[in-house]
């Protein structure tokens, strides 16, 4: 037996229930004097039986007499303990600043509603691009696996925060690829270990194993109609709505706001701080509580009463159960207390104090459907891969389900040539405790069900839907397969493969280390485009460019293998948006431009040194001095800086006398800014990503760092 100070708090289960309000922190400011708090007899241990209203017609009747006192002594403390928080005021205090230097503050994402209709129009909008599903097919049964990832990215913007939408997909009608369609029940196997709604839509097994096409189903979610924004701040801390809604701040400060709510019961919200600025505040947790209405009270204070009355005239209850029967009677006769309102009080903790609060009040949220239609994700084929129970092995069925391939392999795996698979076909062991999987490429012979192992190890990369580079085994040479045909189309005899066009670049050598020997160019049937005597060939663009095993001679082929560098002439640079190619004799030593077409252009150089094309400008030098052309050949930048840096997309850094460091000049030749004295700076040719390390004028060891067009972007000491 326990005290009435330490007893639990058990009311009769036919009462209202009533939320004890404790666990919150508010702001008492103020306490009136409490008055009508309610006193009564006090009862001595002896003379209090604990428990409820239920169990009294199992007791003695003495015993039912000390229930009674029980109650009436746990009424009336509840009823006191509901005056004594009501006596507490709550008021909006002002905000606090904790002294010392004021941390950085973090944000969240401002909750943007998204009602029914404007959800529902950005999944019909989603509708537009096919959704997909994955198919797996078993022996007499598949699995189907939605792909709804992108459902959900949309469905996330109609839920509240931090809340996992309910959703379901179900499946109508299948759609096969022989033309067929079924409904989904009908082939549908179901899940007898969990209940409907504990089950997950996304997955499906069917009974068949035949390729599906498409499948139509029900896209079934929740969404809220509207809602209701309210924004409280000192100067406006209360706001109502229709049906006795109520909304008031009642303390803002000290990184916290406290409110007092009467809320719809079938509604939800969203309470966020703002910044003045308007920015969201990072929310540290918040505590709520409810309280019970005025009609709640009113019952209590009669059930109170007629508890007393009880107490009075007990003597009129002849049996145990007579005392339980009558305040089952009296409990179910008070007059309905139910509300359409909640009231609740509400503290909320934020990394600062916000400026004012915002509640979102969301309407019900209500069931939505919408159909939707998703594609097979695997390519309509000759055959798939499929897996028998019985025998743990893979193997292949056609169109119809049928088996082509017995299953005998321990693991299939598609590749990213299309009829081309990686097939498990043993183990080798180590001897020391752990064994090696053992694979295989695998292809059909044309117009058969009968596989043929590839004669390679390793597939680098494909070049399109029916050549692939190819490597013979780890560390050995490479080729080009062709798939269709089943054949070797150029030799696995190649080291350092790369392939532009239709042109395969490699060097002869049956393994990638250990080889000196110079590159080549052949064509994809195998036939040799260029001798492997150069020390480099490299693919850009549509052009190809070949340097010498000297270095000395660079030529420019286009990918028809057309030399477009005139004979005695060496390429420097290469085609960069479309831009003139700078070419050089090596007889005259004179220089001049080609175009992509491998034509001279007819403008004079004469000039002592020539740079390739940077953004539409070239760089030209005569004895000490430079400037710049652009593509027409005229002097746009003329020959007066001591030094001139490839150009960027706007300006290109100089030197120039009487001035200590580098400039910015235009492509007309102004000078945009003065940089000063560098200690080092980078330009590389057609970007704008050049940057400058200047030293600052006014602090010493400071350096500043500017981009490609002058703005500043760093700044350091240096030692």
């Amino acid at each position: 037996m326990k005290t009435a100070l330490t007893r639990t708090k058990l009311l009769a289960s036919a009462l209202i229930v009533i939320a004890v309000i404790g666990g919150a922190t508010y702001y008492l400011l103020d306490r009136r004097a409490t008055h009508g708090l309610l006193d009564g007899p006090q009862y001595s241990e002896a003379q209090l039986n604990e428990g409820g209203v239920d169990g009294i017609r199992d007791l003695p009747l003495p015993e039912a007499k000390k229930r009674l006192n029980y109650l009436i002594l746990d009424m009336r403390d509840g009823i006191n303990r509901i005056a004594m928080l009501e006596s507490m005021r709550l008021e909006i205090g002002p905000a606090t600043t904790t002294p010392g230097e004021q941390k950085e503050l973090n944000y969240e994402e401002p909750f943007v509603p998204f009602p029914a209709a404007e959800l529902k129009a950005a999944l019909t909008d989603l509708k537009r691009t096919p959704g997909q599903f994955q198919q797996l097919f078993f022996d007499n049964a598949s699995g189907l696996k939605l792909e709804v990832e992108a459902i959900r990215e949309v469905l996330k913007r109609g839920a509240l925060p931090d809340q996992q939408t309910e959703t379901s997909y179900r499946i109508q009608t299948l759609y096969f690829r022989d033309g067929s369609q079924q409904p989904f029940a009908e082939v549908a196997i179901k899940d007898e270990d969990s209940e409907e709604q504990d089950q997950d839509t996304t997955q499906a097994e069917l009974k068949l194993n035949k390729p599906l096409e498409r499948i139509g189903l029900t896209l079934t979610y929740q969404a809220y109609p509207g809602f209701n924004k309210i924004v409280l701040d000192r100067a406006h801390p209360k706001a109502t709505a229709e049906g006795g809604e109520v909304y008031q701040l009642t303390h803002l400060g000290d990184a916290s706001a406290s409110l007092q709510l009467a809320t719809p019961k079938n509604k939800s919200y969203v309470i966020q701080g703002l910044t003045a600025d308007g920015k969201t505040l990072y929310s540290a947790g918040n505590s709520s509580n409810t309280s019970p209405t005025a009609e709640q009270k009113a019952n209590l204070r009669a059930y109170y009463n007629e508890l007393l009355r009880m107490e009075d005239n007990f003597a009129d209850f002849k049996t145990a159960a007579a005392v339980q029967d009558h305040l089952e009677q009296f409990a179910s006769n008070l007059p309905s207390s139910d509300s359409e309102l909640s009231n609740v009080q509400a503290t909320y903790q934020f990394e600062d104090t916000p400026a004012s609060i915002v509640i979102y009040v969301l309407d019900p949220l209500q069931p939505q459907t919408l159909d939707w239609d998703m594609h097979n994700s695997t390519a309509p084929r000759e055959r798939y891969i499929a897996y028998d129970s019985a025998s743990e092995s893979s193997g292949f069925i056609d169109s119809k389900g049928q088996w082509v391939v017995k299953p005998r392999f321990k693991r299939i795996d598609t590749t990213e040539m299309p009829g081309v698979y990686h097939i498990m076909v043993g183990e080798k062991s180590s001897g020391e405790g752990w064994s090696e999987l053992q694979f295989k490429y695998f292809a059909f012979v044309p117009g058969t069900q009968t596989l043929k192992e590839l004669p390679f190890e390793i597939i680098d990369s494909a070049i399109n839907d029916d050549l692939m580079i190819v490597e013979r085994e780890t560390n050995g040479p490479y080729g080009v397969y062709d798939v269709k045909k089943l054949q070797v189309v150029v030799p696995m005899k190649y080291v350092n493969p790369s392939v532009i066009g239709n042109v395969f670049i490699a060097r002869p050598g049956e393994t990638t280390y250990g080889s000196n020997s110079l590159y080549g160019a052949w064509s994809l049937s195998g036939k040799e485009l260029l001798a492997p005597r150069y020390c480099a060939i490299n693919g850009s663009g549509e052009f190809i460019y070949a340097t010498s095993a000297d270095q000395k001679q660079t030529d420019v082929y286009n990918l028809q293998m057309k030399k477009l560098n005139p004979p005695g002439a060496t390429v420097f640079g290469q085609f960069v948006q479309g831009q003139p190619l700078l070419i050089q004799d090596r007889g005259s030593r004179k220089y001049s431009f080609i175009n992509e077409q491998g034509k001279v252009l007819p403008f004079s150089l004469p000039f002592d040194d020539v740079n390739p094309f940077s953004n539409g400008m070239a760089v030209v030098q005569k004895g000490s001095r430079y400037g710049a052309i652009d593509v027409h050949g005229k002097l746009r930048v003329p020959m007066t800086y001591s030094k001139l840096n490839p150009f960027q997309k706007n300006l290109a850094s100089a030197e120039m006398d009487n001035f200590e460091g580098l400039v910015l000049i235009d492509k007309n030749n102004r000078v945009v800014k003065k940089l000063g004295s560098y200690t080092s700076y980078s330009y590389p040719y057609n970007s704008n990503d050049a940057t400058y390390s200047i030293w600052d004028a006014q602090v010493p060891n400071r350096v500043n760092v500017f981009d490609a067009d002058g703005n500043q972007t760093d700044s350091f000491e240096r030692e």
